[in-house]
């Protein structure tokens, strides 16, 4: 490793590093000691976005370092799995006053800083590295390239949807394998604590199960079809577990910051619906999963949309008063799960309609025989053919967000271990938007 404390000769050094790796050598001097550089001021590499799913769109490279410090003269170098550089990426401007510079591939980035095109880096192993010049400021590697241009062992590769960031914000062991982890991006933004939680952990996120989201065929439990989805949220450092029972009250609901209901089969009482306006009102957020029309799987009458927005006056033959209104999300929340779609409905792709914090790094999302939503007062985020399908709003001090299909965010493994039921849906998941929107929920994002 470099002492990287002794100036002079470095350039040097870097140039021989470079000399010995095209012979096929990979010298310890190829993974420099970074620590007293980044300590003396020098930006370092702080998070990588290089996989987003489906087709590569809002890639970012991320930099930290002082505000205001001049990047002229910086550049960005690539290499792929076998040490070869494949991109050079010309740095300008300033760092902004947040200490983040972005680099974005395009312009759908949060808090972009640059937009080049380059910041599209190799999904696979691969290395880049940060120069001054021909002085090698900072490095990573991630994966398992047979050329490692990084430093001390390589990080892990990511997987699309996630991004590989220093947690917490530039620190520095001289191994990327300790340095980053892979958590959901951000952009802009501080990264997580020490277990890799984009500064949630500790907060807990409830799915709930008091309104037979569990029954016919679906299986929308933290323990089945949504076990990745939990896993995912666990991973950026929630606490996640289900709210069981037959109610919801304030009481249950004490402590939690996000609740997700997925596609409930039975209608909210009227004291059911004060405790969760009072959650909200109050600071926490509410994820709405609904699906389409005569989604009704335990057969009493109710649909999912029903259940969000009220009774529509047909099936059951008789609702008592205090069920008729269900959770009235269209007037309490603002977002309503539309009553015009059907079972025959196609399969849609719902892309971005504005910018927003949770769409970082989503490019599109599929619709499997889903509902739109009804945006009363809000903000539509995503949509398809003049219908919106992601909407959010927020409501005294907290937030809401309603999306039209359950199966989004399911896998393909039911919660007593058999498959099949969800093998045509993974490729319509979606595990940066359904993590940015529980980040954006508890206020994370």
């Amino acid at each position: 490793m470099f002492n990287s404390t002794v100036r002079r000769g470095f350039v040097l050094l870097a140039s021989v590093s470079l000399a010995l790796s095209s012979c096929g050598r990979t010298p310890a001097s190829a993974a420099p000691n970074l620590s007293a550089l980044a300590a003396a001021g020098e930006p370092v590499i702080n998070e990588l976005y290089y996989d987003s799913p489906s087709t590569d769109v809002g890639t970012f490279i991320e930099l930290k370092g002082p505000a205001g410090a001049s990047l002229s003269g910086y550049t960005l170098a690539a290499f792929d799995t076998a040490g070869t550089q494949y991109r050079t990426i010309t740095l300008s401007g300033t760092i902004p006053a947040s200490g983040y510079f972005v680099v974005a591939q395009d312009t759908t980035v949060a808090s972009r800083t640059l937009v080049n095109v380059g910041a599209d880096l190799n999904n696979g192993s691969g290395s880049l590295r940060l120069l001054k010049s021909t002085t090698i400021i900072d490095a990573v590697a991630y994966g398992t390239p047979s050329s490692n241009r990084g430093e001390g062992s390589p990080a892990p590769t990511t997987g699309a949807g996630s991004a590989l960031a220093r947690v917490p914000d530039g620190s520095d062991t001289n191994a990327n394998s300790v340095d980053f982890k892979v958590q959901v991006s951000t952009p802009g933004a501080a990264n997580g604590g020490e277990t890799g939680g984009g500064g949630t952990t500790g907060k807990k996120v409830l799915f709930d199960l008091t309104k037979a989201e569990d029954a016919g065929n679906a299986d929308w439990r933290i323990d089945g079809a949504y076990s990745d989805y939990a896993s995912a949220l666990r991973g950026l450092g929630y606490t996640v577990s289900s709210l069981t029972g037959t109610s919801i009250t304030s009481t249950s609901l004490s402590g939690a910051s996000v609740l997700v209901i997925p596609e409930p089969q039975n209608p909210f009482s009227d004291a059911e619906r004060a405790a969760i306006q009072s959650f909200v009102q109050n600071g926490g957020g509410v994820f709405m999963i609904t699906d389409h029309r005569v989604s009704d799987r335990n057969n009493n009458g109710w649909d999912s949309p029903e259940v969000f927005n009220g009774w529509d006056g047909s099936t059951p033959a008789s609702v008592g008063s205090t069920l008729q209104a269900s959770l009235n999300s269209d007037v309490i929340f603002g977002l309503g799960a539309s009553f015009n779609s059907s079972f025959s409905d196609p399969v849609y792709t719902a892309t971005p309609v504005t910018t927003h914090p949770i769409l970082s790094g989503v490019s599109s999302a599929g619709v499997y025989v889903g509902t739109s939503v009804d945006v009363l007062t809000g903000t539509a985020l995503m949509g398809t053919g003049g219908k919106t399908y992601l909407a959010v709003n927020n409501v005294g001090s907290g937030r809401v967000a309603m999306w039209g299909d359950s199966s989004t965010f399911g896998d393909n493994t039911y919660s007593d271990g058999s498959t099949g039921t969800y093998n045509n849906w993974p490729n319509l998941s979606n595990a940066a938007m359904g993590k940015n929107i529980v980040r954006w929920l508890a206020k994370d994002l």
